[in-house]
């Protein structure tokens, strides 16, 4: 656990982190959601995202312009995120503007008045947002691989929602959904900055008493899902110049003691310009202008990805390479020099994100909410060294051996034989 941190515990189960350095000059402040596109129904895909649009709108006292050109006013910076298992709604601002922001998004956290013209509006704005995804073929082929991949859990549809739901959704559905997900057990505050511990909890507390208070519990249980992909090939024909290509394997959840071994070998594989994948199809063979490869885990699942672009008549070829790749990589293994190189990467990320006092903010509260803890920099540090180059391999080798991967492919004039992998 970070030494400068202190953790708040409710007895309705709500926390609040908090996280004291002396030589910040602003405060940061987050309020972490454990509810996801992943705690929806079929008939409520994208109401979680909906719900974090909603947030910032009007309260009992402040219209949805009030409440933008206050925080402004205040040099506050303001934003929101939604994913497959978590809503992060936060701000940053200047020491001696923190509590005024804090009042601010405690009125829009509790008392937002859910009006119904301004629920209409935003309704016309997801659309939009919707049609720029759906506009992105490299969104489109992730998406229909995520789908084939998560095949009919509660995972496996887009955060944004489909259109059709979100122009149906009523103020009735997104209220009720709401009030089952939105409570303490579910909820984390977390602050950053130069205050005092007890400062801090002071504030939170003047703030957001009746929500500290509540006795609300829940009382769903979650359900351990699976990952049985229904179609290891899918291909969307699109009049579009180039091909993209997106490939998911299964992973392991966020928790699981191999992470740092399978961060690593993600980094080997295609975590940059000296990466296995960027070497051999763009150095070496011109195939592709862009690729990479990407690791996304939660507590339920985990999830290894690879992207790359190429001309529609190079997309065999490009998979046969892709492939090649990876099979070298689990027959072989790694170099103690590429494992080298991966640590000193995965520990640099770690230091640059230190930079943003709202991503230590965020960390922290994902931290606790994933571990139970907030390790420091030092244990992470510890945790990456001690990984071993058998380590890395055999998290290579059980990632591809169970072949649970989907091939999504999106362009024009493809053949199905193209698909070979």
């Amino acid at each position: 656990m970070k030494q400068n941190v202190k953790i708040f515990d409710y007895e309705n189960q709500t926390k609040l982190i908090v996280e004291r350095d002396v030589n910040s000059n602003y405060i940061a402040f987050a309020i972490h959601v454990s509810v996801g596109a992943g705690d929806e129904q079929e008939n409520e895909f994208g109401v979680a995202h909906f719900l974090e649009h909603l947030f910032f709108k009007s309260t009992s006292d402040m219209s949805t312009q009030e409440i933008a050109t206050y925080l402004e006013s205040l040099g506050a910076r303001i934003n929101a995120l939604t994913n497959d298992v978590k809503t992060v709604y936060h701000f940053q601002c200047l020491h001696e503007n923190f509590e005024k922001c804090l009042e601010m998004y405690s009125k829009m956290f509790l008392n937002g008045l859910f009006k119904e013209e301004e629920i209409n509006k935003e309704r016309s704005v997801i659309l939009e947002e919707l049609s720029r995804a759906m506009d992105s073929p490299i969104h489109v082929a992730y998406m229909n691989a995520y789908k084939s991949l998560m095949n009919g859990n509660r995972f496996g549809h887009d955060v944004l929602g489909t259109p059709e739901i979100i122009k149906n959704i009523t103020k009735e559905e997104i209220l009720n959904f709401r009030s089952k997900h939105y409570l303490p057990s579910n909820v984390s505050f977390s602050i950053y900055g130069n205050i005092e511990y007890n400062v801090a909890k002071s504030l939170f507390e003047k703030y957001f008493h009746s929500f500290t208070q509540s006795n609300a519990k829940s009382l769903e249980i979650k359900q351990p899902i699976k990952i049985i992909p229904n179609k290891k090939f899918v291909l969307e024909q699109q009049d579009r110049n180039q091909a993209q290509i997106y490939i998911l394997f299964k992973s392991i959840k966020a928790d699981d003691p191999l992470r740092y071994s399978v961060h690593l070998f993600q980094d080997i594989l295609g975590g940059g310009m000296s990466s296995r994948l960027f070497v051999e199809i763009r150095e070496k063979r011109g195939l592709v202008y862009s690729t990479w490869s990407e690791c996304y885990s939660c507590p339920e699942f985990g999830i290894i990805g690879i992207y790359a672009g190429t001309s529609p008549q190079q997309v065999k070829e490009t998979l046969f390479n892709i492939k090649k790749v990876l099979k070298e990589l689990a027959t072989f293994g790694v170099t103690e020099e590429e494992l080298t190189k991966a640590k000193n990467n995965l520990k640099s990320a770690k230091v640059y994100s230190l930079d943003s006092k709202m991503q230590i903010a965020k960390l922290n509260v994902i931290k606790y909410a994933i571990f139970g803890d907030i390790p420091s920099l030092e244990e992470e540090f510890r945790e990456i060294d001690n990984v071993k180059i058998e380590d890395v391999n055999n998290a290579a080798k059980q990632l591809f051996e169970e072949e649970k991967f989907v091939v999504s492919v999106v362009g024009r004039g493809i053949k199905k034989e193209d698909l070979v992998f």
